[in-house]
């Protein structure tokens, strides 16, 4: 690091390391609504960050993961670095961040359909848990077009296609496979790859003991093989004319620059593009070293945050994206729609129920669960998949009941019973407990307007049908 920053700047670096890490928050535009969201801000004394559309910094005596707004999806809590390479991604797509989008994104469950740049849009994250840059890329696309989100290691898939569930989030595919599988399937296939690869960490030293105690010469090695390997699959699974972010959380030149002057003289077709829109609106950016102006770096000293490199390619020529191999991923055939139809009548409003029922043509039957899958979703077939859309619910002899998952996607207007609940009573709820409530069926219980799962109201009391899994001791 002194060879590479010369002795003045690895002082300050080596000063800023020995400080506090400094946190950060996302608020979810996809759920809740701005008098919600203006709640939180005094809640947790949020201050913005000025590369992020829905990025804050946050008081950490204010503890926001240990609240059942976190429950509820109304934010991912993530390091203001982390957000960089998705911020990235989102400009370079849309011209804007997610709060930009908002004003298309639905005010009702139903207008979450409907004509917009986003609709057809093909993107993967190709190292996606625990589903920080997923649920960013997800907000800004506003519930239109397909977001792949992959991780190889099972546990933390099983991590990622949770939080892609709190966030309330209806476009997304979740899958445990290996770069090198999907880049067999899905050859020339997306519009926008982000590959946030794994890396040495040196960005996460700050805040991870358990980092400094891993990080070894070996472990630097074996990373740029493995960067240069996923690297290869999402080369061959961009279009013609598709752009690429390649980020790492490390300081190290072999796994950073480096690894991009390999990856563009491997692949001449790939070009390194300017991010000086980024920059203007980043405080803190460095350009990259070894040549590279373009890269850029976010070093701890110079900015509130961890260490993040990025660099934005762009594969040459243009073009739709390929077919997907094995077609599209056929819908499925309810034996009986009568116990859905019930349900929707009986618990959504008319909007939300009718978005539901003319989307059929993308249903899809897992055993007795029903899931809506994203518009044109490609074949499935013998991949590993953890979440396929939105999950529905679960057909049970003659009746049907919904899923949680649904629930987190519905605002208030959606449902035609809701119970809301203070924040004392969020708790008690998330840990299982019954409420009191009037009414009688399904009911939506929302915090603030932020939706937070489903009970059963009857004889004044609201049943709680909160996952089990999920609730909190206490």
């Amino acid at each position: 690091m002194t060879e590479l920053l010369g002795d003045e700047e690895y002082r300050l670096l080596e000063a800023s390391l020995s400080g506090d890490p400094v946190q950060g928050l996302r608020v979810n535009p996809l759920k809740g609504s701005e008098e919600g969201r203006r709640k939180l801000e005094d809640l947790f004394a949020l201050r913005k960050i000025t590369y992020e559309d829905t990025g804050y910094y946050f008081d950490p005596d204010t503890f926001p993961g240990r609240r059942p707004y976190h429950d509820a999806g109304a934010y991912y809590i993530q390091d203001p670095g982390a957000m960089v390479p998705g911020a990235i991604l989102c400009e370079r797509l849309f011209g804007c961040g997610a709060e930009d989008a908002e004003s298309e994104c639905r005010t009702g469950f139903a207008s979450l359909h409907g004509e917009s740049g986003r609709d057809g849009l093909r993107i993967l994250d190709l190292c996606a848990a625990p589903g920080g840059k997923s649920t960013q890329i997800a907000a800004a696309m506003a519930g239109r077009g397909i977001l792949f989100s992959n991780e190889i290691n099972r546990s933390r898939a099983e991590i990622l296609s949770r939080n892609i569930e709190r966030m309330g989030i209806v476009n997304a595919i979740v899958l445990n496979e290996t770069p090198e599988k999907l880049a067999e399937r899905f050859t020339g296939y997306f519009d926008a790859i982000i590959v946030d690869a794994p890396c040495s960490g040196e960005g996460m030293f700050r805040k991870d003991e358990e980092a400094i105690a891993q990080w070894s010469d070996e472990g630097v090695d074996i990373c740029t093989q493995r960067q240069a390997g996923i690297l290869q699959s999402a080369y061959r699974m961009l279009r013609p004319g598709g752009v690429m972010v390649y980020s790492t959380c490390t300081f190290e030149s072999p796994e950073d620059e480096d690894m991009v002057k390999s990856f563009i003289s491997e692949y001449p077709d790939m070009k390194l593009t300017d991010m000086s829109f980024f920059k203007s609106k980043a405080e803190g950016t460095r350009d990259g070293l070894c040549g590279l102006n373009e890269c850029i770096r976010m070093w701890p000293m110079y900015f509130a945050g961890e260490g993040q490199f990025a660099a934005l390619l762009e594969k040459c020529g243009e073009g739709a994206g390929a077919l997907p191999a094995g077609g599209f991923e056929p819908s499925s055939k309810i034996k009986d729609i009568k116990p859905l139809e019930m349900f929707l009548k009986d618990a959504l409003s008319k909007d939300a129920a009718s978005w539901i029922l003319n989307s059929s043509d993308r249903f899809r039957v897992n055993g007795d669960n029903l899931y809506l899958m994203p518009d044109d979703t490609p074949s499935l077939s013998g991949l590993k998949v953890l979440r396929c859309g939105l999950h529905i619910g679960t057909f049970k002899k003659d009746r049907f009941e919904p899923a949680h998952a649904l629930a987190l996607t519905l605002n208030e207007q959606d449902a035609m019973l809701v119970k809301k609940v203070s924040e004392d009573e969020a708790e008690s709820f998330v840990k299982g407990m019954t409420l009191e409530g009037e009414g009688n069926g399904w009911c939506l219980v929302s915090l603030d307007g932020f939706s937070l799962g489903w009970g059963k109201a009857s004889g004044g009391r609201v049943k709680n049908h909160y996952p089990k899994g999920l609730r909190i001791p206490g």
